[in-house]
């Protein structure tokens, strides 16, 4: 083999390792040294929840309705979305609730009880309320911790764990509101998920 050729191979191979380790190295820093916040779970449709070794994972904070959303003018699909968080939950309780929504970063001073996660428009609504005949609208976003890995041939446990409301979404939210699944908490139990 010439030299050239083994040379162009190493240097092919000791990038494709540097790209991975880039990833593992972000992904740690971010679980390390973002915020954490827990949030609750919502079944997701039972068709869709399992797919082989992982299992799908609904927020309540992912529909959101009107009334705290700030509409783009023209939404697109992956739009960045800034949805703002409070706690609402008695002390030592997790309760994060989305109080506003909007395609601006809202300038928001760091504090105990709101963060601000950045999430991906995925599409919009709007019904006629039966009740008061008013129109509703709302809008469906996704924040990148919608699928959580499970130990094969555990998803169904997990997934009847979500129905009854026993699992909750430890998540780390780095400054610029960038999501991470950090583990998950089922029953009362703390499961941190491994970075390697």
């Amino acid at each position: 083999m010439r030299p050239r050729a083994v040379l162009a191979a190493l240097l092919v191979a000791l990038l494709q390792t540097g790209a991975i380790a880039a990833i593992i190295a972000n992904r740690a820093v971010h679980i390390a040294y973002g915020r954490e916040i827990v949030l609750d779970v919502v079944p997701v449709d039972p068709r869709d929840l399992l797919r082989g070794d992982y299992v799908r994972l609904g927020y309540p904070i992912s529909r959101l309705t009107g009334d705290i959303v700030e509409f783009p003018e023209h939404p697109y699909k992956d739009m960045p979305i800034f949805v703002t968080l409070e706690h609402q939950g008695k002390p030592g309780e997790e309760k994060w609730v989305a109080v506003a929504a909007s395609a601006v970063r809202p300038s928001l001073a760091e504090s105990d009880s709101k963060i601000v996660l950045r999430g991906r428009f995925q599409w919009s609504w709007s019904h006629r309320d039966r009740r008061t005949g008013e129109n509703r609208q709302g809008m469906s976003i996704r924040y990148g911790i919608e699928t959580y890995f499970v130990p094969e041939s555990t998803g169904r446990d997990l997934e009847k764990l979500t129905r009854k409301g026993a699992v909750k979404t430890i998540v780390s939210v780095d400054r610029n509101g960038k999501a991470a699944i950090k583990g998950i908490i089922v029953e009362g139990v703390r499961h941190e998920e491994s970075l390697l």
